[in-house]
């Protein structure tokens, strides 16, 4: 069942999972090392949550940034932060899935996204809807569920990075990946759903992208300078994500 953030506490849950080590040391670092120099650049989060890329993107340089969600509580948390801490961000309450009128973006960034299309059609409505908000030559990339991780022969432990994750019995387009982060005595579950590589591919391809590229997620320096790659190395070895970026043609 799809993950609904307007439920009770989920959204505040979502919020304080983002405080999880591996979520600056490895998410957050894949993706802005990917997305690069922004100086300049009029960016836009889809399904931005309670801004917390929105708000990165925007210290990170961008001349302009916006953010929606199809979550109208996510989006109520977002303006509560602007407000607190003003970076001149707009958020709005919109659907990946819909196409507008076309934008001017630069740079359209998704930190899970597109997890939530069960199919392949709604993944196509997602990719033309990315392709409305971006102008001809902007990039879309995104962080998204390793399509991978049902080839994983033995599927470390991920407790120790503060989620579990568990498959269905056998792989099929839909089938469910269901993540449960711990937050102390709570615990957050969100549904994604498997869909394999070149599906993706061909629905950036259809909805008017080129140059579909594929990467795997790294693991930032510790902050103390000490090496401690081999407390990450299950992550990094079985990737529960990678990044895809593309160009809008």
């Amino acid at each position: 069942m799809t993950t609904d953030y307007n439920h009770g506490h989920v959204a505040e849950q979502y919020r304080k999972a983002k405080e999880q080590p591996w979520r600056s040391r490895i998410e957050t670092y894949s993706l802005m090392k990917l997305i690069g120099d922004l100086k300049g650049k009029k960016v836009l989060d889809a399904a931005c949550g309670e801004g917390h890329f929105t708000r990165i993107l925007r210290r990170a340089g961008a001349a302009k940034a916006a953010g929606f969600d199809v979550s109208a509580r996510m989006i109520d948390l977002a303006r509560e932060q602007e407000a607190k801490d003003r970076l001149g961000i707009e958020y709005t309450v919109e659907d990946a899935r819909s196409i507008v009128p076309q934008q001017d973006f630069d740079l359209v960034a998704a930190a899970w996204l597109l997890v939530y299309a069960h199919d392949r059609a709604e993944l196509a409505r997602m990719c033309r809807g990315m392709a409305s908000r971006l102008r001809s030559g902007g990039r879309f990339v995104t962080f998204t569920t390793n399509p991978g991780v049902y080839e994983f022969k033995q599927p470390p432990d991920y407790l120790k990075y503060g989620f579990e994750m568990k498959l269905a019995d056998h792989v099929f387009e839909g089938a469910p990946i269901l993540f449960t982060t711990h937050l102390g005595d709570e615990r957050l579950k969100i549904e994604n759903y498997f869909l394999p590589i070149e599906a993706y591919e061909s629905a950036f391809r259809d909805a008017g992208f080129r140059d579909f590229k594929v990467h795997m997620p790294e693991l930032s320096p510790a902050p103390d300078g000490s090496d401690d790659r081999d407390y990450w190395n299950d992550f990094i070895d079985y990737p529960i994500a990678i990044l895809m970026e593309s160009v809008r043609i």
